[in-house]
């Protein structure tokens, strides 16, 4: 971990109300699928810094991709940000997927989905069958970069608009009996983890899901984004900056 000023090199959109941004630095640690960043917002107007999964690297160019939704202040910040401009940037933070098996499938619900990109990339022995979900066609991104690190990439929405119809849980359930995966990465919503624990039920499979709560520090200083687990030894609260972000879903009280 490492504080950072990046350059940035693109900023754009990519969907509907949803953006991707490249940025540069002069040196660059070794990253894992699911790490995140912290970046401080250049106009000053927040305290805290905003915390975004690193969604891509090159580690021979230095540089990370960040895909983020605008949604808020701080994201419509962070929208406005122009090319050359230059921004103070937290990372790699978190734990990150270390997938064991050689067949892994990913799952992507939403902005969940800008996980992906980098485990394959952090991981090019794997074998990556990627099921990406979406509400509909003008939400879908990060297909094309899925496509040129995976085996096979399949999108379904909500409302049938583009790719397979339904939930993407359903989906990559039905194809799991085939594909036979050794490992599952998922990221998205807390509903979606519930649906993969019930329908994942009795499969064998090793589930790790990569968690998402409301960060103070994004160092494991300030206790704001704790989750709570269920090992042998008991229940307990554990942060999902410093602990985290990717857990066993088995593990996970939801």
């Amino acid at each position: 971990m490492k504080d950072r000023i990046a350059k940035v090199v693109k900023n754009a959109p990519v969907a509907d109300g949803i953006w991707k941004m490249t940025l540069g630095f002069e040196d660059l640690e070794e990253i894992k699928g699911a790490q995140f960043l912290d970046i401080k917002l250049p106009d000053g107007s927040k305290i805290l810094r905003r915390p975004f999964c690193i969604c891509d690297f090159d580690a021979e160019k230095k540089t990370t991709d960040v895909c983020y939704a605008v949604v808020g202040g701080g994201t419509k910040v962070l929208s406005e940000v122009k090319e050359g401009d230059k921004l103070n940037v937290l990372l790699p933070l978190g734990n990150g997927y270390v997938p064991k098996g050689k067949k892994i499938m990913l799952i992507g619900g939403g902005m969940g989905t800008a996980v992906l990109p980098a485990v394959a990339t952090a991981n090019p022995d794997k074998e990556f069958h990627a099921y990406i979900g979406f509400a509909n066609a003008g939400k879908v991104v990060l297909e094309k970069e899925l496509a040129a690190k995976c085996a096979s990439v399949t999108v379904a929405t909500d409302d049938g608009s583009y790719g397979k119809k339904g939930f993407v849980t359903t989906v990559a359930r039905a194809a799991a009996d085939e594909i036979k995966p050794d490992e599952i990465l998922v990221c998205g919503p807390e509903v979606m983890y519930r649906a993969l624990k019930k329908c994942f039920e009795g499969s064998g499979i090793p589930i790790y899901v990569s968690l998402e709560q409301r960060m103070g520090c994004g160092i494991g200083a300030c206790l704001v984004c704790n989750c709570k687990v269920r090992r042998a030894d008991g229940e307990g609260y554990v942060r999902v900056c410093k602990d985290g972000p990717v857990f066993l879903l088995d593990e996970v009280v939801l």
